[in-house]
Parts: structure tokens; C-alpha cells; sequence
């Protein structure tokens, strides 16, 4: 597969991210830029072996594996095979450094990516709306971009294999025990023991994985399935507070409004269906 756009645009630099190209070369080029390329870029390997350089280093590059480079990094890259086809995308816009931060590509980075066809399939969006070249076709690009990034995130971090699914793997008990017991009194050692963990480790554990604390995991837990009483309208807000683990209703109240915004009466009174 050899096929490649680079969208003219408008008003996507608006966007709080867009793309610049996309493309996939069944060799890929050899490209050697000293003073590196001006905007983001993802790079992935679908078939044969190619030969990255970056910050003095030198590595193979395979089927599944993928390297992210941000602007104005040095770098060079070339087959090493007839066939070294990559897909690529490159990209920008304002909030681009938080997300590629929040998905863990602060700086330039190679990684496997464990199921290439989930993060392809989204490729392959992109590039289909990038030949219809029609008006918002860099809208919807746009959001697929941000897709893309999110998807890519979740198959490279949160598979068996790597550091961070091994960590969500063995937080799981701890996260389906919660999912079940919500409605009791729980206490942090009773969820550490669940994993033969300390109470100090089972925190730092879920903070790293959900950027959480294990009760602000639970006060999530509770107040979703406050919400889903309060949308039935059955259970007075008293009742629904002691249902969901809280015995001090207006504890439940503050909680709730902490996270919603509003208060559990405003919250039924706003979905209220007409004449309920």
C-alpha cells in the first residue's frame, strides 16, 4: 500500500487538534532530518524491518512496532528489506502536548503496539475522509485523531504484557470487590488484603493506574448508582444515601454535589421526565 495526503486547511487550526498528513508506504523512504520534522508524528510498522535513529541510539523496527516523534527532534530512518511499510500520521494543534502527555508520550519513544489492526482501522478512516476531500472532512479527521491517540494508548499500555496492564491485572480483584460491595463500610486494609498488598502500596497502585485513590474510586462507584436511583424515583434521598454505602445523608449530599455539581434533589428535579 502506497497512498498519502496532506490536507490543505482552513479554519481546523481552530481545532483543538487536527491533522497535518497521513500516509503508508510499502517502502518506506529513507529520510534523514538534522534538525528533525516540524510537527508531531506516529509512526508504525505493519510489514518488514526498518532501522530507526534517535538520540544516538540505533533500533530495529518490526511489524507491530511503532515510534511517536515530537517537533524538532533529530532523527533518521530507512528499510532494511524490499518491503518496510509504515503508517504514518502527523499532526498539531493546541492541546496535543496535554493529551500525547495524558496517553504517556511525553517525549520521542519507541514502543509495540500489541493489536495493530484496532489502531489501523482508525487509519484507515482517516485516510479514506482525506481522499473524498470534502469540506469537513478535517473536522471528522480531527476526531478521529483524537480516537486514534486514545486507542493507541489503550492497546500499547493497558494489554497483558505491559507495565501498566500487569499493574491494572493485579488491581482488578480490588476494583471487582468494590463493583460488589459498594454499599458496605469498607476500609483500606480490608481492599489491601484482597492482594496481600499494603494499604500505602494499594494506593500508590491506584494512582498509577487510575490516577485515583481507592476512595475516590468508591465515591465514583456510589454516586453512579445514586444516579441510577435518583432517575427512578422510588427512593427518597435518605434511602438513597444508606443504599449506597453512605450512612450520613448529609455527607452524601456534599459528596455528591462535589462531583456533579449539583445537588441529588437538583439532579432528579433536572431529569425529571414531565408529569413524573
Amino acid at each position: 500500500m502506497t497512498d498519502f495526503y496532506y490536507p490543505v486547511l482552513s479554519d481546523e487550526y481552530n481545532l483543538p487538534m487536527y491533522v497535518l498528513g497521513v500516509g503508508a508506504r510499502d517502502r518506506e523512504w529513507h529520510f534523514i532530518r538534522d534538525e528533525g520534522y516540524p510537527n508531531y508524528q506516529i509512526i508504525y510498522c505493519t510489514r518488514g524491518q526498518g532501522v530507526l535513529r534517535l538520540g544516538g541510539e540505533e533500533f530495529t523496527i518490526n511489524a507491530g512496532d511503532a515510534f511517536y516523534l515530537p517537533p524538532k527532534v533529530p532523527h533518521e530512518y530507512y528499510p532494511v528489506e524490499d518491503i518496510w511499510e509504515t503508517h504514518w500520521i502527523t499532526f498539531d494543534g493546541r492541546e496535543v502536548p496535554a493529551t500525547l502527555e495524558h496517553i504517556k508520550l511525553e517525549k520521542a519513544k519507541v514502543f509495540h503496539i500489541n493489536d495493530v489492526n484496532s489502531v489501523d482501522a482508525i487509519f484507515k478512516k482517516i485516510v479514506y475522509l482525506m481522499k473524498t476531500n470534502y469540506y469537513y472532512c478535517g473536522h471528522q479527521c480531527s476526531v478521529y485523531l483524537y480516537q486514534f491517540l486514545i486507542e493507541l494508548h489503550r492497546v500499547v499500555n493497558l494489554q497483558n504484557g505491559s507495565q501498566d496492564g500487569q499493574k491494572l491485572n493485579q488491581l482488578q480483584p480490588v476494583i471487582d470487590y468494590i463493583d460488589k460491595n459498594y454499599q458496605k463500610e469498607l476500609t483500606l486494609v480490608e481492599l489491601a488484603e484482597l492482594i496481600d498488598l499494603s494499604p500505602q502500596y494499594l494506593c500508590r497502585l491506584f494512582k498509577e493506574c487510575l490516577n485515583l485513590r481507592p476512595f475516590e474510586f468508591l465515591a465514583r462507584k456510589r454516586i453512579q448508582q445514586a444516579k441510577l436511583l435518583l432517575l427512578e424515583d422510588k427512593l427518597n434521598i435518605n434511602e438513597i444515601a444508606a443504599k449506597v454505602g453512605y450512612n450520613d445523608c448529609s455527607y452524601f449530599c456534599a459528596v455528591f454535589k462535589k462531583h456533579e455539581m449539583l445537588s441529588p434533589a437538583e439532579f432528579r428535579s433536572l431529569h425529571k421526565k414531565a408529569g413524573g
